[in-house]
């Protein structure tokens, strides 16, 4: 498996969406916009998954807090500046679970 990046933001539905890494670029450097996301400010992840050569998989996260201006595109990104702004230990697990979805149960040991 190689190294891949994967990217979810927790909408104000309470759904997860996630982001290929060329829509999350385009994204990132304002050549696209998410209008549903206008004026919003959501808990985003980023789950960097690594394998060296199948024997071992390690998983990495970054989180923080994307603010949307009104036509739908980033304005800032910051870290959590509330309780309410954090990933829930469930939220957290479920965007791991999902990134992890393609490797075989069977191959993953929790550390």
């Amino acid at each position: 498996m190689p190294n891949e990046i994967r990217h979810f933001i927790l909408t104000p539905a309470g759904t997860v969406r996630e982001f290929s890494p060329d829509e999350a670029a385009q994204v990132a450097t304002g050549s696209d916009t998410l209008p549903e996301f206008a004026k919003h400010r959501l808990r985003y992840l980023q789950v960097t998954v690594e394998s060296d050569n199948g024997a071992e998989i390690r998983v990495q996260t970054a989180g923080a807090c994307i603010e949307f201006d009104e036509t739908g595109r980033i304005a800032s990104a910051d870290a959590p500046e509330s309780a309410d702004e954090r990933l829930s230990k469930f939220e957290y697990d479920t965007c791991i679970q999902w990134a992890l979805r393609e490797i075989p149960a069977t191959a993953i040991t929790f550390h």
